[in-house]
Parts: structure tokens; sequence; C-alpha cells
């Protein structure tokens, strides 16, 4: 074993050393060729082309965008005078604008002051208007009741004149009305203030030389409703007997009437016994009803003749 190790150890060393002989390897040789002779100038003058063409193309390049950049730093510079110059007029807009809103807000305080001045002024005129129609009215009624008060002094007077003629003559003269009656169309008319059934009116107006009022016009009935206004009053008109008959002996057939519509109508239905034999006066027109109910009535005598 030994043995043929120590042959393999000197076949290889045998090799080298007829490697050492036959001259360098292929590649050494070509380097040596291309080192020698004039090709390392030609090697070096092509290398410093290159890189000066390198230089030059970066320099260009360079100076390109040097001018790049200055050109994008005048649009930048541009740009930021006009975006500064745009935010000045912004802050002068603003600032009119803020001057503009103050004044409208002063204006707006001062419209509502006056407003306010305005609506205080007509609840001011409001409340004289008011006072100055409550003080008409008033006025107004004062009027009336002094006018009302003076013709009744006027009727007094001439009532009282009236009787003092008639005690100088011994009551054989008498022009006017008792005192508390009505005087119309040359008939005195005393108006009550109480209720009685028909007959107990009736024996009341007798007593004072009168009767039941007899209504003969349109205008004696207005007079009469004038002064009773929407109360029930008796009349002197009845039909006891079967047939209308006035207590002073007028015709009925003839004289005037003043029913209210479907009147009369005899009703049973109120539960008092009999019919309704008796007329009344009803703010629309005359009603029978049952003469026993105490309503107000009316007296009539002719002048010279009641009391």
């Amino acid at each position: 074993m030994s043995m043929q190790y120590e042959k393999f150890q000197h076949s290889e060393t045998e090799k080298q050393s007829q490697g050492s002989r036959n001259g360098p390897p292929p590649a050494l040789h070509h380097l040596q060729r291309l080192c020698s002779g004039p090709r390392p100038f030609l090697l070096s003058l092509g290398i410093s082309l290159l890189l000066l063409v390198g230089i030059c193309v970066i320099g260009s390049q360079n100076s390109k965008c040097q001018r790049d950049l200055v050109t994008l730093g005048a649009t930048f510079s541009n740009f930021t005078s006009s975006t500064v110059a745009e935010l000045q007029a912004l802050n002068a807009q603003g600032g009119s604008l803020q001057e503009t809103t103050t004044s409208l807000k002063a204006e707006v305080e001062n419209h509502k002051r006056e407003l306010q001045a305005a609506r205080s002024l007509n609840d001011k005129v409001f409340a004289l208007e008011s006072k100055l129609e409550k003080d008409q009215r008033q006025l107004q009624a004062d009027r009336s009741d002094t006018l009302a008060r003076v013709q009744q002094l006027a009727k007094d007077l001439r009532t009282l004149t009236c009787q003092v003629a008639a005690l100088k003559s011994n009551g054989s003269q008498s022009t006017c009305c008792p005192v508390n009656w009505l005087e119309f169309e040359g008939s005195c008319y005393w108006f009550s203030r109480s209720g009685k059934t028909w007959p107990e009116a009736e024996k009341y107006c007798r007593l004072e030389n009168a009767h039941l009022v007899v209504v003969n016009s349109r205008e004696e009935q207005n007079f009469v409703q004038e002064h009773i206004g929407s109360l029930h009053a008796w009349m002197g008109l009845s039909d006891a007997e079967g047939a209308w008959k006035w207590v002073d002996g007028t015709d009925y057939e003839t004289n005037f009437k003043n029913w209210r519509p479907g009147q009369p109508d005899d009703w049973h239905g109120h539960g008092l016994g009999g019919g309704e034999d008796c007329a009344h006066f009803h703010p629309d027109g005359w009603n029978d009803d049952v003469c026993q109910r105490p309503y107000r009535w009316v007296c009539e005598a002719r002048l010279g003749v009641a009391g």
C-alpha cells in the first residue's frame, strides 16, 4: 500500500515538472500578449473616451436638470407669488366681508329696535283707540240716558200741567194720561212689571177705568211690542165662549191681526186642563195660551178716561 502511494506522488510530481517546462497556461498567455506592445495605450485611450463620454452625458443631464430645476423654481416662485396674492386678496375680501357683516348686524339691530319701538307705538295707539271707543260708547250711552230722562221729564211736565188744568176745572176737562201711563194716538197705556192670570189682569185694568189692550193697527202693535220687548204679555183678546172677541167689542173678523204661523191652535197637550183661550204678545206674533198662566199685561184707556 505504501508502495502504491509513493508511486502516485512521484507521478504527480513528474506531471508538474513537465508542465513547467511546457510554458504558462493559455489565458495568461493572452493577457501577456495584450499587455505587450501598443495595445495597452489604445485600451487606456478607449476607456478614457468612454469615461469622457459618460462625464459629458452626465454633465449634459446635470445641466438639463439644473435648467429644469431653475424653471421649476421659477414656476414655483410664480405660483407662490400668485398664491400669496390670492391669499392677500382673500384676506382683504374677508376683512371687507367682516366689515359688511358687522354693518349688516348693526343695521339688523337698528331695525329690531325700530320694530320694537313701532310695536310699542302700535300697542299704545291700539290702547288709545280702544279707550276712545269705550269713551265714545259711554258718551253715547250717557247721551241716550240723558235724552231719555229729558223726554221723560217733558212727559211728566206735560202730565203735571194737564193734571193741574184738570184740577182747576174740577175734572171736567182732561187731555193727558195719568202718571206712569204712556200716550199713543189718543190712548193711554200702562205696562205692568209683574205677572197675573188673564182674568186677574183684565180685572186690574177695569179698576183703572181701562181694559186689556186692543190692537187696531200695525203702528199700535209696534208701539206695544217696543215697550214689552221679548216678554209675554196679555192682550184683551179671548175665545172663552168659542169665538175670538175683543174686550171692548171691536169686531175680530175685520180688525188687525198678527198671529204667529200656525196660531191660534187651541193646544190641549199642556197638561193644565182645557184648551188655550187667551191671546198674548209673543216676540214674533200673537199666540194663544192657557188663561191661567201668570204673564205681564198691558192696560189701555181713551185719553182723559184712565185713572
